[in-house]
């Protein structure tokens, strides 16, 4: 014959304890599954993004250098007395000259 089940409070409570000692070792075992999987999410991610955004940031920060040297130049030479339109056919971009792009100009 079962053992009679306690009933009231202490039954509750008793019952409960072993239900939630028993959700925490699923939880336990299946945080750390997903804490894996998360550590893989984020390493593929953390590499990929190496990979391809570190030569952009490099490429921009080599862009602006190259802006810098030849606003320098164009100074030097507007001081010499060359015309925008010298300095354009010499194939100085228009933000070396001092001109907006194309795409931010307001119509």
């Amino acid at each position: 014959m079962p053992a009679p089940k306690e009933g009231g409070i202490k039954g509750f409570l008793t019952r409960a304890g072993v239900s939630f000692y028993a959700g925490g070792l699923f939880m336990k075992e299946k945080g750390w599954v997903w804490a894996k999987k998360a550590g893989n999410v984020g390493f593929m991610v953390a590499t990929t993004s190496i990979v391809v955004l570190m030569p952009l940031i490099f490429e921009i920060m080599r862009e602006g250098q190259m802006i810098e040297a030849d606003k320098l130049q164009v100074k030097e030479l507007r001081q010499q007395g060359y015309s925008d339109g010298q300095l354009a056919e010499l194939g100085f971009p228009k933000v070396a000259m001092g001109m907006k792009p194309a795409v931010l100009k307001s119509s």
